[in-house]
């Protein structure tokens, strides 16, 4: 049985690593060095998706395409899996072999990568930076997987992405939001940007937010201009609050809409604001 620890190509060393894997056509040429190898046949029952990034939904509309064009021409590239225990776990092929389930096939033909965690991850990476439509949860969750168990550095994580720290950084954010807006995201009902744009919010806020994007069709722009508004609340609310206290003579809270809430410690306290409001002495 294969180790799934840090098992790496050769005797590359991380700066060694780094090189490879921030090259643009890094796949290319991995499926290329493994297509020159003897595939396998196996039946999709023992493949297994990828542990790191199971998490990521796929569109079902992206599967659909992919599962139709499988019917139509075949498999046009073999999937590449590494031994699991007594099964196999995918490294890159995800939607192909999300299609080949679609279309009913049985069995497909794979390349084995006699390679652990830390190539995987960086396998992964890369491939979801050359796509063109690359999904932001899975780089998050490659990026979080790369710091975690190997101690990659925001820095070296932007030299292989290709983006900046501060891309980076934003990147990692989209995990803090609620599961399902993540799950939103992979199936892209909810872009990145507007992602982006409500990660520092709180989650009674981000659901606010979320539910307006979809009813009124928001705009990244309008998203971003909404979530400031929101995030400056709480500073807002402290103040009015303070200033209510001062004037009613009770604790007074006011929401982050169109009402106030008064609240007094003792019931003759409240009936005292009452007549005074009321102009009874």
């Amino acid at each position: 049985m294969t180790s799934k620890s840090s098992k790496r190509f050769g005797k590359d060393n991380l700066s060694e690593l780094v090189r490879k894997f921030s090259k643009n056509d890094v796949i290319a040429e991995i499926e290329k060095e493994f297509q020159t190898k003897t595939g396998r046949t196996l039946p999709l029952s023992v493949i297994d998706d990828n542990s790191f990034i199971k998490r990521v939904r796929l569109p079902e509309t992206t599967v659909e395409q992919v599962a139709k064009s499988i019917n139509e021409k075949g498999l046009w590239n073999p999937l590449v899996v590494r031994p699991s225990g007594g099964h196999y776990e995918l490294i890159l092929g995800r939607k192909r072999f999300y299609g080949a389930k679609k279309a009913g096939l049985a069995s497909v033909n794979c390349v084995m990568a006699d390679v652990g965690d830390e190539e995987t991850l960086l396998m992964l990476l890369a491939d979801t930076r050359d796509q063109r439509n690359g999904n932001v949860v899975e780089m998050a969750l490659v990026y979080q997987a790369l710091i975690q168990k190997f101690n990659y550095s925001p820095q070296t994580l932007a030299n292989l992405s290709h983006q900046s720290r501060s891309q980076v950084a934003n990147t990692m954010r989209i995990l803090k939001l609620p599961d399902h807006i993540i799950t939103d995201i992979c199936l892209d009902k909810l872009s990145y940007g507007h992602a982006k744009a409500i990660a520092s919010l709180s989650d009674e806020e981000i659901e606010r937010v979320c539910e307006l994007i979809h009813k009124e069709h928001l705009s990244v722009r309008d998203t971003e201009v909404l979530a400031k508004q929101y995030a400056s609340l709480p500073q807002v609310a402290e103040t009015e609050a303070e200033a209510l206290k001062k004037v009613l003579g009770a604790a007074a809270v006011a929401d982050r809409r169109t009402s106030i809430s008064i609240s007094f410690e003792t019931p003759e306290e409240k009936n005292a604001f009452v007549e005074k409001l009321l102009g009874k002495k």
